[in-house]
Formats: C-alpha cells, sequence, structure tokens
C-alpha cells in the first residue's frame, strides 16, 4: 500500500468502529462492489440527503444547474449538503473530517489517493447489472480510469471529456496579413507560423506561439513521472529530454522569452498580444470576456499533434463512497450523469464535453451558448487521444522541479541532462519521506 494510504485507512477503520460511518465499509472493505438493487432497493419517496464532495469547486449557480436541479428531476427525494476541499477537507484528510461523503466529483489527480485510502467502491458489478455498455464511451476514457487502480478495476464512471485546442487571436493575424492556422498542424507546424507572427509591429510587440511545457507534451510520455515500486522520481529519461528539446525550440525559433503559462494566458486574453496558445478546452475566460462586452476576435483549431496525437488528459470522475448506506442510490445517480444520453445532452449543450459516443449529443454541442455560434466546434472533437499513462498520488510532488528545469533550460542556465539531474535530486527528496 502507497504512502498516507495506511494512516487514511487507519482513520477509516477507526471511524468506522466508532459508529461514525455512514455504513457498510467495515464489512466490505476496500473495492467493495455496489450492492446489487436486490440488496439495497432504491427508495424515491423518503427524503435523503446525501453529502457531495465537488473538487472542482463549482459556484453555487453551476451546482444548481448541472447537478442539484437535473437530480431532482429523476430522483425528486433527493437533496445534497456540499463539502469542497479546504482545510481539514482535502481528500487526503476527508476520512478524518467528520462528514463522509456518499458522492465524489473528482479530477484525476486526488483519483490515486481515493483507491489507496478505500474511499471509493469497485463499481463493476454494479455496471454489468446495470448493463452499461463501457464500449459507449470516446477512446480511452475507460481503459484511462482502469489504469489508475491496482488491477484494472473500474472505481469510477466518467463525467465530462477532456479535449485540448489551439486558441487564436484572429486580429493578429489579420494585422500581420498572416493566413490562420489549420486543423492537421504539427508542433513544429505551430512553432514555424509562430515566427512568422513574432515581431514588433505599430510599437506594439506580437508573440506569435506559446509552446507550452512539459505537462502539454503528454503524447510523448510512455511511463508516468513517480516510480512508486522503487520509491523514486522517474521522469530524467529520453522522453523528457526529447520533450524539453522541443519546447527550448519552441522558444528559440521564435526568438521569444521564456514565459510560463499563468503569463501566457494574460498575454492571450488581456493584453492580447500572443497570437496562438495550445490550453485545455474551456469557457470559463471566454464567457468572462462575452460579459464584460470586451471585443475579442477568436476561434480556435485543432491541437497541434505530436507523434500523431494530441495532449491526453484525463476526465473528470464520479465515484460512490465505501462509506455511504446508499450505495445503490449513489450508483443510480452518477450511472444517469454518465451514461444517459439525456443528461450528456443537457450537458454538451452547455459547452461540456460528453463523455459517451453519440452524434445526436456531438451536433447539440454550445447549442445554448450564442458566443460559440460560428465558431469551429468541430475541432475540439478532432482531439486523438493517447490514454494517459498510469499516474499516482505523487505525481505533483515532481512538477516545480521540472517546471524549473525548463526555464533553466530555455534562458540557458543550464543544459537539458545537467537541469534534470538536478531535478530528479530534488524530487527525490521531497518524496522519501511521504514513502515512509
Amino acid at each position: 500500500m502507497r504512502n498516507g494510504s495506511a494512516i487514511m485507512t487507519a482513520v477509516l477503520v477507526g471511524t468506522i468502529l466508532s459508529g461514525c460511518a455512514s455504513g457498510g465499509g467495515a464489512s466490505e472493505g476496500k473495492g467493495a462492489p455496489v450492492k446489487a438493487e436486490e440488496d439495497a432497493k432504491i427508495d424515491l419517496q423518503t427524503p435523503v440527503e446525501l453529502v457531495f464532495y465537488d473538487e472542482q469547486n463549482m459556484s453555487e449557480d453551476m451546482f444548481n444547474e448541472r447537478f442539484a436541479k437535473p437530480i431532482k428531476n429523476k430522483f425528486p427525494n433527493v437533496s445534497f449538503k456540499v463539502i469542497k476541499p479546504g482545510k481539514g477537507t482535502y481528500i487526503s484528510e476527508i476520512a478524518a473530517s467528520g462528514t463522509l461523503p456518499d458522492l465524489y466529483y473528482t479530477t484525476a489527480w486526488s483519483f490515486p489517493l481515493q483507491i489507496d485510502g478505500g474511499l471509493i467502491m469497485n463499481l463493476e458489478d454494479a455496471v454489468k447489472k446495470d448493463k452499461i455498455d463501457l464500449n459507449g464511451y470516446q477512446p480511452t476514457l475507460i481503459d484511462t480510469i482502469k489504469a489508475f487502480s491496482p488491477k484494472g478495476e473500474l472505481y469510477a464512471l466518467p463525467y465530462s471529456n477532456y479535449a485540448s485546442v489551439l486558441y487564436y487571436n484572429k486580429d493578429i493575424f489579420d494585422r500581420l496579413a498572416v493566413p490562420y492556422p489549420k486543423d492537421g498542424m504539427t508542433y513544429e507546424d505551430a512553432i514555424a507560423l509562430g515566427k512568422q507572427l513574432t515581431r514588433t509591429e505599430g510599437g506594439v510587440r506580437y508573440t506569435g506561439f506559446f509552446p507550452g511545457n512539459y505537462s502539454f507534451t503528454y503524447a510523448l510520455f510512455k511511463s508516468g513521472f513517480v516510480d512508486v515500486a522503487n520509491k523514486k522520481a522517474s521522469f530524467n529519461n529520453q522522453e523528457m529530454r526529447q520533450t524539453l528539446e522541443l519546447l527550448k525550440s519552441g522558444f528559440s525559433t521564435q526568438g521569444i522569452e521564456y514565459m510560463d503559462y499563468t503569463s501566457a494566458l494574460n498575454l492571450f486574453y488581456k493584453e492580447k498580444t500572443l497570437a496562438m496558445i495550445p490550453y485545455h478546452f474551456e469557457l470559463g475566460r471566454l464567457e468572462g470576456i462575452v460579459k464584460s462586452g470586451e471585443a475579442f476576435n477568436w476561434d480556435f483549431v485543432q491541437a497541434p499533434t505530436l507523434n500523431g496525437f494530441n495532449r491526453s488528459g484525463a476526465p473528470s470522475l464520479l465515484s460512490v463512497s465505501s462509506q455511504t448506506k446508499h450505495s445503490a442510490l449513489v450508483f443510480k445517480i452518477i450511472s444517469y450523469l454518465s451514461a444517459s444520453t439525456e443528461y450528456q445532452t443537457f450537458l454538451a449543450s452547455k459547452g461540456v464535453l460528453p463523455v459517451i459516443k453519440n452524434d445526436e449529443i456531438m451536433k447539440s454541442f454550445g447549442s445554448s451558448l450564442d458566443y460559440l455560434k460560428g465558431k469551429h466546434i468541430e475541432a475540439i472533437f478532432m482531439t486523438k487521444p493517447q490514454s494517459m499513462v498510469k499516474s499516482t498520488q505523487f505525481d505533483r510532488v515532481p512538477d516545480k522541479y521540472l517546471t524549473q528545469a525548463l526555464k533553466d533550460v530555455v534562458t540557458g542556465v543550464t543544459d537539458i541532462n545537467t537541469a534534470l539531474n538536478k531535478a530528479e535530486e530534488q524530487a527525490n527528496k521531497d518524496l522519501l519521506p511521504q514513502f515512509k
């Protein structure tokens, strides 16, 4: 068992024995399947309040729109108490919080910790009983979820999908008389196009293409960043060296200075001097610009490819707590959110990427959002997914050191091998106490 899970499991056992748990966990244990419907008949009459863990930290309006109201229509007796991550309620602390969730809405980053801590249930039996067609999901989603578990079990259902696009500022292209980017470009193509746009015009310095950072080049990686079995970092390899070389070239070829994503997003959305930025599809910033009434002539195309793939990414996830008294009901709720055409169509109309394969759902994408009309929405669905590499709960430990390594390489402070050796040494120092 990985570090952290032993402590968490001990806390869980203590909570269960003291009678604070919501039921079920002590006898079922880690990875227990959701009870069959015959064993736990779903009551849609008696009021029940479910504790909903919202790791995505939604606004109250968004939670009501996307969860509370649609669920109420299908399960009229259900209401929610929402818990958000914060001091005492992060996933690593939730077992000791005194209020255990019934339903988890989380990301891939915390998913290994949920599994290792025995916080969520194995859903395979319930999926089979409800005859949910796992082949009906978009490519790689189920494989990605199963890759997180020790033996390939299914501990969650996907809620929304992930895709990357290449956003671009049409005004900059028009002003500099450069053709717009196209679908199907490689990373090298995007860098070359960016070079044409990186110049000073009318007293304004324009930057063509932000190359991104190592986290946007997952298509190059075949393994994770932490070797749990050997208790050490595992990113100092040819894949990462190739990644840093590519990103260094992205900056140097255009003659632009190093910047991180925070700076690049500011240049694109606020300063409006960055022509192209590869990023995951999300609408928050664009909605803010629309609501402000600010003029912004933007669009997007397919994200540039590496080795034939765009960036891989994990979906947002729905899981059933191993401590809930209402496992059958909670599973019915998450299966409705994840696998029903009705709900996924509703979600798609709001500009959220659906997880099931259905042409009609795709056609409804963004239909309720006026500011997406006329945009190249097809680009979102041109993502060429690659299964995410096996992740662990420790994957964020090396992040700051890899980020610094890239900066040092791009700015000429050191060479790639030296930068990675230093990052690996620093990461291992931080990882060592976490494995004990």
